[in-house]
């Protein structure tokens, strides 16, 4: 029988260990690890697609109301120097006006979009005949309503002197006209709409009988 040494032995253990380290994963190790992998790098896609829906989604309603607000502004800063109204409809309105610069015809009206699509409002002048400036675009709806401030004209006695009692108490109701509310409808998103109204005095109206 063949002794072997103690430092014989460490070696050869040593070696053995070392082979056995040497072999690596098996198949079914790497495929359990890519399978993991495959689950986290999903997972991570899923999570960056999601927030970055969520950020175009808060940046297209962000953009819509600066949209909307900055054509809401414009329009009630011009309607609060108006002098009178010359056209009252319910999606289009002209009024004179007189910036410092001689007396003109400003004019917003609505286009609505084809086949489902959103429309604009639009604003022209006389004084540059032929022109129509955007104001507001992705627009699904636009009203105006129109009130006077001639009590007499108000025949239900609710302090409100609406279009329609305008339109009973004179043959010229457009001359009465000394408020006009805005309402605008706009797209958001894919599937939602927001709503914003403003209203604006005429302060410089001429007064009628």
């Amino acid at each position: 029988m063949v002794k072997l040494k103690k430092n014989t032995v460490s070696a050869i253990r040593k070696r053995l260990d070392r082979g056995r380290s040497e072999q690596g994963f098996t198949l079914v190790e790497l495929l359990v690890s890519i399978s993991i992998l495959t689950v986290i790098m999903i997972g991570m896609i899923a999570f960056m697609w999601s927030a970055s829906s969520y950020w175009r989604s808060g940046q297209s309603i962000a953009n819509m109301t600066d949209n909307a607000r900055l054509g809401l502004n414009r329009m009630t800063r011009e309607l609060r120097q108006a002098s009178i109204v010359e056209t009252a409809q319910t999606n289009l309105l002209s009024y004179k006006v007189d910036f410092g610069g001689g007396q003109e015809i400003i004019t917003y009206g609505f286009s609505a979009g084809d086949s489902g699509q959103s429309g604009y409002v639009w604003r022209s002048t006389s004084a540059v005949p032929g022109e129509q400036l955007v104001l507001v675009e992705d627009v699904d709806f636009m009203q105006f309503s129109y009130f006077g401030n001639d009590y007499k004209c108000d025949t239900n006695n609710d302090g409100i002197t609406t279009w329609a009692e305008l339109q009973a108490c004179s043959t010229t109701p457009v001359s009465k006209v000394a408020r006009v509310d805005i309402s605008l409808t706009l797209k958001a998103g894919e599937d939602g709409s927001q709503t914003f109204v403003d209203q604006a005095w005429l302060r410089n109206r001429l007064t009628s009988s």
